[in-house]
């Protein structure tokens, strides 16, 4: 196990973020040892090639490679969690969840993009938003959004990103504090530029974040250093983002 990541979990460190392969990172950590997984894996080949970003937007790939099998991924996510497991995923991947997880899918969870891009084509709905695919490990269930709806709005983040599909700090907040507690150790096995790692630490819970990418660890990296105060200057953005 990575030696950063075994701090975390030891209570020597309050977070880190770890650069490689997250099934392979996931694979050396024990089971159950983290309190929630908070997530946006890579979407459905589909979803990638038609991704559009903004109303100008001309580029229409995303610039990493979709997510082979939903399988592959749930399992070891629910292994290492001893309570939720909370996943964006494309509205049409919500099966795809729900047959991986088994008993351990809750219910199909929502977010509302009041900024998103029209059906430029006309010739059918626009998409209004992107799925979370809610899991829970198994025992008894516990949250803080009480009898609500597992429904989010939040608009895209059309400025200032440094990550193709970057979730809204705002949104990522709600989300963390939603599904868990103070000093709660929360996993982003997919972290790319480390929104959920910085919604966790704004709302003093631990995380530990992989990412495989060399430039978006670093991007990770230096969001939560600046938190710290330990690094000054504006993020660069990843080699391969495009703008819109």
């Amino acid at each position: 196990m990575k030696p950063e990541i075994k701090k975390v979990l030891n209570g020597e460190s309050n977070g880190c973020i770890v650069h490689g392969d997250c099934l392979e990172v996931m694979a050396e950590m024990p089971d159950g040892c983290v309190d929630a997984v908070v997530t946006d894996p890579p979407y459905d080949e589909k979803t990638h090639r038609g991704a559009r970003y903004g109303f100008r937007a001309t580029s229409s790939e995303i610039p990493f490679a979709p997510l082979e099998s939903v399988n592959v991924v749930v399992s070891p996510m629910l292994r290492v969690s001893r309570g939720w497991v909370i996943a964006f995923c494309s509205l049409e991947m919500y099966g795809d969840y729900k047959r991986a997880a088994g008993d351990k899918y809750v219910r199909a969870g929502f977010w509302r993009r009041p900024n998103g891009v029209p059906q430029f084509s006309g010739d059918r709905p626009g998409q209004p938003g992107e799925g979370i695919a809610i899991c829970h490990v198994g025992g008894k269930k516990k949250w803080n959004g009480g009898g609500r709806h597992g429904f989010w709005t939040a608009n895209i983040q059309q400025s200032d990103r440094v990550h193709p599909t970057e979730k809204p700090v705002g949104l990522m907040m709600e989300l963390v504090a939603d599904f868990t507690n103070q000093n709660d150790i929360i996993l982003d096995p997919f972290c790319g530029s480390g929104t959920t790692c910085v919604a966790a630490k704004q709302l003093g819970r631990r995380y530990i974040g992989i990412e495989i990418d060399e430039g978006y660890y670093d991007i990770a990296r230096d969001r939560l250093l600046q938190l710290d105060g330990k690094r000054l200057g504006k993020l660069h953005k990843h080699p391969g983002f495009f703008d819109e």
